[in-house]
């Protein structure tokens, strides 16, 4: 379930001139891994998160996941490949305001085609438990804090058990206490089978990873 990046290149238009974020970028993420990418601001991290799970794609190069090349999809397969294979945390985590936090858990189970349960419904309230958020279930996401929102859409992107959760600095702003929470369930996650791809600048982040990439020095480190 590994995933191959092969000469990655990402260019973009500023100000009329061409800015160049990643420039034939090779890597093999592996399967079963928690992996950090590092690097200072603007050298790309949330760029390639975006290109891996196929929110983006590469002016230049190929994405295979599975031996098969989704930089081929379209927008309506790239959508499926991202509902049935992946949890997905943006910086911006996009919770949907209509719904209870409990509700918005719930919907990922039903955009995954899994039926409602008991045990569902103990997931869900587990989960949230294990990120701080027992009690909190009932909530809209309005009467949240900014470090509760960010935990409640690493929980949804996590209860529907997809094969690879892709995070955008899932533990930024986070006090110690709830960064540990968070890199807790995300180890967790990855040996239950899982593969972990985050952007982090934290330190105690690069020290759960299984493979530390710092894409300032074009370098990949494994544990």
């Amino acid at each position: 379930m590994e995933i191959r990046l092969e000469g990655i290149t990402k260019k973009y238009l500023r100000n009329k001139r061409e800015i160049s974020v990643l420039e034939n970028l090779n890597l093999t993420l592996p399967d079963g891994k928690l992996i950090v990418l590092s690097g200072d601001s603007g050298v790309g991290k949330s760029t390639l998160l975006n290109i891996i799970s196929g929110v983006s794609s590469p002016t230049k190069g190929k994405v295979f996941y599975r031996e098969e090349e989704i930089t081929d999809y379209d927008e309506e397969r790239l959508a499926d490949f991202r509902r049935e294979h992946l949890g997905i945390v943006t910086q911006n985590c996009e919770l949907i305001p209509y719904l209870t936090l409990y509700e918005n858990l719930e919907l990922s189970y039903e955009l995954n085609k899994q039926t409602k349960s008991e045990k569902m419904e103990k997931e869900i309230l587990n989960v949230l438990a294990e990120l701080g958020l027992d009690n909190l279930e009932n909530e809209y996401p309005k009467s949240l804090s900014s470090g509760e929102i960010k935990r409640a859409a690493i929980a949804r992107s996590i209860i529907s058990k997809p094969e690879i959760v892709i995070m955008d600095e899932p533990t930024a702003n986070l006090d110690r206490k709830n960064v540990r929470r968070v890199l807790e369930v995300l180890r967790r996650f990855k040996e239950s089978g899982g593969m972990v791809i985050i952007s982090s600048h934290e330190g105690e982040a690069i020290d759960f990873a299984d493979v530390h990439i710092n894409l300032s020095e074009s370098k990949c480190i494994s544990a």
